[in-house]
């Protein structure tokens, strides 16, 4: 039988090696994903735009064995690989396009950008079910910025996790004219970064 102490805050009896008090939700350490590399925003966008976009695609082979090693299941494991191996596939046939018929690039486009939602999906329920598992914490994520953001979403979510699993954050208010500003600058990277290759190859 594990031994158990009092937590310093509410007293409840909890195993010596809890993360958190089943009682009051204290945590006694700093909540993390292990291994995640370039989790924070402003230079993961500026790899982005200095690579056209590319990056976004990179991120998620550069943390494959850190998010599969959150998974606990068989079946989250086979989704998250299969959308891994769709989106080098898509990656693939968009530089032989690129080189062979340009015109084609905004099909492969397209899919990239459905993949892209897929994977952020997969990877944000991944993160929710580690939590939970690891933490007992319930976190959300937003579905509407899933899908106009995908990638930039997560990697924002990535970066505030230890604020979100705390819940001692007070969340931007995506009302403020600050957040419309924000909103209207990434729609407009997004844009740039996933067209302006089909766009420039389409007129010359």
């Amino acid at each position: 039988m594990s031994e158990k102490i009092n937590c310093p805050f509410c007293g409840n009896l909890i195993d010596v090696t809890a993360i958190k008090c089943s009682s009051c939700d204290a945590l006694f350490q700093e909540p993390d994903l292990p291994d995640i590399k370039f989790k924070e925003m402003g230079p993961f966008i500026a790899i982005d735009i200095l690579t056209l976009g590319f990056f976004s695609t990179i991120w998620f082979f550069i943390n494959g064995k850190a998010i599969n090693n959150m998974v606990e299941g068989k079946k989250d494991c086979l989704k998250l690989n299969w959308l891994f191996l769709l989106l080098a596939v898509n990656g693939g046939f968009y530089l032989f396009m690129f080189y062979t018929h340009p015109p084609l690039l905004i099909i492969f486009s397209v899919l990239q950008c459905l993949i892209y939602i897929a994977l952020t999906y997969r990877v944000l329920r991944i993160i929710q079910k580690f939590t939970k598992r690891i933490y007992n914490s319930e976190i959300a994520f937003n579905p509407y910025y899933m899908v106009i953001f995908n990638v930039f979403y997560l990697i924002h979510f990535i970066e505030t996790y230890q604020k979100r699993v705390s819940n001692t954050h007070a969340y931007f208010d995506w009302k403020s004219p600050q957040a419309i500003f924000l909103i209207i600058l990434l729609v407009i990277i997004i844009c740039v970064l996933r067209f302006y290759n089909d766009v420039f190859w389409l007129f010359n």
